[in-house]
């Protein structure tokens, strides 16, 4: 729009939503836009909060007759939160690690309202481990949601599975003791052996008890009469068993050592009118190891007659026998006895037993194609292995994959629509299923573009994926990896590279933009100091930089919110580390204020070889606050100490022709109505002259909503017409 008339022009109004660290950019695009989000309506309204998820902890003083205030005393150098529900039970789980211990939220309690669940014995937690609270550079600790329980794998230790009632390492890290097998070593004694059990019932009486019926373990020859010399045989056999642990989430240990040899003697039946089965035997099994606490079972596996079945492999005894054979989950559904009979036959024995491995020591997990994947083992970075469908802490020998052929270490995991991406820090792999369902396989996404932080990974509102690699944040979408901070290299480039492994992102679900946090400038502290804002809506980036984040979450329930562990200044200065609500506020807590910002880029570039005076700039509001923002200009491509002008007063934050009521100013009874706050223009004057390109730096350390802004302009004179 112009004003020839009176020797001026208005630039159209500049709706900035986005920032880059281009010098020559459209003016639409800011060159800072800080501690703003987006607002459902199209706006850009200021960071407010947050507010504790547990206030302070309030004491009675009797000497004083005061209160002292304190925060909980889980709260350490934190390393990680998440939170999950679980729907078929109805449990609203939220974990935080923090210094050496973990935690689970268990309500407003007065004294202290987290559980230790993991960590030193003075806390009297589920499981004592003494979990190092490493403060080096390193991945956050990981979270994953399974249909059983979270899986949480802290970054110097094992894994555990946590169901918001019971909490257990996940899986097994070694294997049961060895069994022992106790059986008739001759045929001279018919007595019952040392352990109670008879050998047989072929001798006189009924040393075998008569309910029990007939031995039926050992392989029998029955010869027609008139063929041979009429007998029947029981043959030399032998028999070996051994152990496999089964916790209360499905998870088997690895197979124990074999016990010693069972051996039965050749031995016929000479009885007339006595059967085969009276010399068949029953066996016993001794020394069978209880397994860790959350162990509800024991498998005992056992090998057929291995010198006459042909076959020396172990199977699974079941529980029971008939038509019921294969309906218990374990042999011995009890971890408390440590003995058992055995006369399950060898046609009963028909599954396998299957071959788990140790559960390693792991760095990162994610739950793909019904099948937890660990990786960044501790023996082998650069491994892959997947758990068994349902079973998330069993992971079965000879199923290790290695995506990078180089042999790169394993930087982050992902769960696509597509299949698990696999991440080093310089190439993208994807793992699929088989078209025949049978095994996996890996092709190369992208070799040159990798993964830095594992818990920089978000979805956003379209199905792609973002995270941070070492040339910044990227996207994948429709197959293919693309570079998404082309726009703000700048900052990027300022990114610690010693601690970008330990950013850590979230999608919020209210303004639907990619938060990550990271380490800037070389921050002192270990935290995330910078939050790196993407816009899927307006297409662009921007950031924010209020609190000092080292993991962050969305509930997982109908509250969306983010929760974020780490540390947060209040009004006084003084930095807390706690667990926090953001964007939200609370009376009992006042954060510091943080300095919302907006830095125009330099206006008028293009046409910077014609010098015009800057004089009027229309700022569009939407009203907040009683208070106002203030403006600074600089002009011709310097953005030195000082501007060249500086109102901190005019810039008001609500209309003064028409002053609305305000929250905490309004009183009851005076007529004020509730009012949709509603936007309004400001004029600011200002005076450049003859200037170059010029930059306009709005802040306000108040609530503020911004909409958009324009400025009058007048030419220098000779530049569009001349004088008479």
């Amino acid at each position: 729009m112009g004003g020839f008339g009176k020797g001026r022009d208005t630039t159209p109004p500049l709706i900035l939503r986005n920032e880059t660290g281009r010098l020559i950019t459209p003016s639409e695009v800011a060159a800072r836009i800080e501690n703003f989000v987006d607002t459902p309506e199209g706006t850009l309204a200021s960071v407010h909060g947050p507010a504790p998820l547990v206030p302070k902890i309030a004491t009675y003083d009797q000497d004083t007759g005061g209160y002292t205030y304190s925060w909980p005393t889980l709260y350490g150098r934190m390393h990680g939160v998440f939170h999950a529900y679980f729907e078929s039970t109805a449990q609203d789980v939220l974990i935080v690690h923090s210094g050496s211990n973990i935690a689970i939220f268990q309500g407003w309690k007065p004294s202290d309202p987290w559980y230790e669940i993991i960590g030193e014995a003075s806390t009297n937690p589920q499981i004592t481990v003494d979990l190092v609270d490493d403060p080096s550079p390193q991945f956050p600790t990981q979270f994953e949601r399974t249909p059983k329980g979270v899986v949480i794998v802290p970054q110097n230790g094992r894994a555990y599975i946590c169901n918001g009632e019971v909490t257990t390492p996940l899986g097994y890290d070694s294997a049961p003791a060895t069994p022992l097998g106790y059986g008739p070593e001759t045929v001279a004694d018919a007595s019952p052996n040392a352990k109670g059990y008879s050998i047989d019932r072929a001798s006189a009486g009924y040393t075998l008890h008569k309910d029990w019926g007939y031995g039926r373990l050992g392989t029998i020859v029955v010869q027609p009469l008139g063929v041979g010399d009429g007998k029947s045989y029981l043959l030399e056999g032998m028999y070996q068993a051994a152990v496999q642990w089964v916790d209360m989430f499905g998870n088997l240990s690895p197979i124990s050592q074999r016990s010693n040899g069972v051996h039965f003697h050749q031995q016929s039946v000479d009885t007339e009118g006595d059967t085969a089965g009276q010399v068949q035997k029953q066996v016993y099994w001794g020394n069978l190891a209880r397994g860790r606490e959350g162990t509800t079972g024991r498998l005992l596996l056992r090998t057929r007659d291995t010198k006459n079945s042909g076959t020396d492999d172990l199977f699974v005894v079941p529980g029971n026998v008939g038509a019921g054979s294969f309906g218990l989950y374990a042999t011995i559904p009890d971890n408390s006895a440590t003995s058992m009979p055995d006369n399950v036959p060898d046609a009963f024995l028909l599954a396998r037993p299957l071959e788990a491995i140790p559960v390693p020591i792991f760095k990162l997990c994610r739950l793909a194609m019904g099948r937890l994947w660990i990786a960044n083992t501790k023996d082998d970075p650069a491994k892959v292995i997947p758990s068994l469908p349902g079973r998330f802490g069993t992971f079965e020998d000879g199923t290790e994959i290695y995506p990078d052929p180089a042999g790169g270490e394993v930087t982050g995991l992902w769960n696509t629509g597509d299949g698990l991406l696999v991440f080093t820090a310089s190439s993208t792999f994807l793992i699929t299923q088989n078209s025949d369902g049978d095994g996996f396989k890996t092709s190369t996404v992208d070799r040159f573009f990798g993964c830095v932080a594992p818990s920089s990974f978000a979805d956003l509102p379209d199905g792609s994926t973002v995270w941070l690699g070492r040339e910044g944040f990227f996207q994948y979408k429709d197959g293919a990896v693309f570079l998404l901070s082309n726009e703000i290299t700048h900052l990027v480039q300022k990114i610690n590279p010693v601690r970008a492994k330990q950013a850590c992102a979230v999608v919020d679900p209210v303004s639907k933009e990619y938060r990550c946090w990271v380490n800037v400038d070389n921050y002192s502290k270990i935290g995330n100091n910078m939050c790196f804002v993407y816009s899927p809506i307006q297409d662009g980036w921007r950031r924010r930089i209020h609190e000092t984040v080292m993991s962050v979450c969305v509930t997982n329930d109908h509250r969306k919110m983010l929760v974020a562990a780490g540390k947060v200044a209040d009004n006084s200065g003084t930095e807390d580390n706690g667990i926090w609500v953001l964007d939200h506020e609370v009376s009992s807590h006042e954060p510091a204020a943080p300095t919302a910002t907006i830095e125009t880029s330099w206006i008028e570039w293009a046409m910077s070889s014609n010098r015009k005076t800057a004089k009027t700039v229309y700022l569009c509001f939407r009203e907040t606050a009683n208070s106002s923002a203030t403006i600074k200009v600089y002009r011709d491509w310097r953005m030195g100490s000082e501007a060249i002008y500086t109102d901190t007063a005019n810039a008001t934050l609500f209309s003064p022709e028409d002053i609305p009521p305000q929250w905490g100013t309004a009183k009851w009874g005076d007529g004020s109505e509730w009012v949709r706050r509603r936007p309004y223009w400001k004029r600011v004057d200002i005076d450049i002259p003859s200037c170059e390109v010029y930059k306009i730096v709005i802040t306000t350390n108040s609530r503020c909503e911004f909409l958009g802004m324009m400025i009058d302009e007048e030419p220098k004179m000779g530049a569009r017409f001349r004088m008479p």
